[in-house]
């Protein structure tokens, strides 16, 4: 009888142990460092009247800023989904062809995210404990906005298309965007040990439908455009979480 009671003991300290709660409403701010890559090239012009000019790319050549906020359902601590509004600044050039741009939109995204912590037992190997927040997310957006790119009939502006064929908009809108994300999350916890905050960390790949977001469509024969317009932003944010509790087992 002692060692069945004693064997329950065990099983209700095991599961209480592997009990926490959490909150399921997050909301977020947050901030990054944004990287084009639409059709722009460097090295020697082709350019008549530009035969000397040879530009390259630096470090901070295509570099900018984006700024946002988001509203996330967390079904575990581990797996989560919501939305995210972020204004975004792209920007490059001046490239071999004279080219250059400077992008501002708006890019709502429904995105999910999960944590590798969902998928392991992190609670006796301190390095499976360190990489639980290790996170990826995938989702779908839509941007609007616009460039500084003129039309080619516009000879006193720049930057501006090279040709009247050059089919580049300066205004877009609707565009499809498809974000890829890698990240880690670090979790601040309150007087309960429930996690109240978390700072988190992403690197993340945005794909488009669009060849607008630099205000340049031209002939790929020529310019290189042989892809869709691209950014990735590498970013911190800080949310805080709150709402309905969650129980968790693990």
């Amino acid at each position: 009888m002692k060692k069945l009671i004693f064997a329950l003991l065990l099983f209700v300290s095991a599961n209480a142990f592997s009990q926490a709660t959490f909150y399921r409403i997050g909301l977020g701010v947050n901030a990054g460092l944004t990287t084009a890559y639409t059709g722009l090239t460097y090295g020697p012009s082709p350019v008549e009247g530009l035969k000397d000019f040879a530009p390259s790319k630096g470090l901070m050549t295509n570099k900018t800023r984006s700024f946002g906020g988001s509203l996330d359902y967390y079904f575990t601590p581990f797996i989560y989904g919501g939305i995210n509004y972020n204004m975004v600044q792209l920007k490059d050039g001046t490239d071999k062809h004279n080219r250059a741009f400077v992008s501002d939109f708006t890019n709502i995204e429904i995105r999910g995210n999960v944590s590798v912590g969902q998928f392991i037992d992190f609670s006796y190997s301190p390095f499976l404990y360190a990489i639980r927040n290790v996170n990826a997310g995938l989702g779908i957006g839509f941007i609007s906005g616009t460039n500084n790119v003129a039309e080619f009939t516009e000879t006193d502006k720049f930057p501006r298309r090279q040709h009247e064929n050059d089919r580049g908009k300066s205004k877009f809108d609707g565009v499809v965007a498809l974000p890829i994300s890698i990240g880690y999350n670090l979790n601040l916890y309150n007087a309960y040990q429930e996690v109240k905050f978390v700072v988190g960390f992403q690197y993340k790949m945005v794909f488009t439908t669009s060849d607008d977001l630099d205000g340049y469509a031209d002939d790929p024969k020529i310019f290189q455009n042989n892809a869709k317009d691209a950014y990735t932003s590498f970013g911190v944010s800080l949310k805080y979480l709150f709402g309905p509790s969650g129980l968790y087992f693990k």
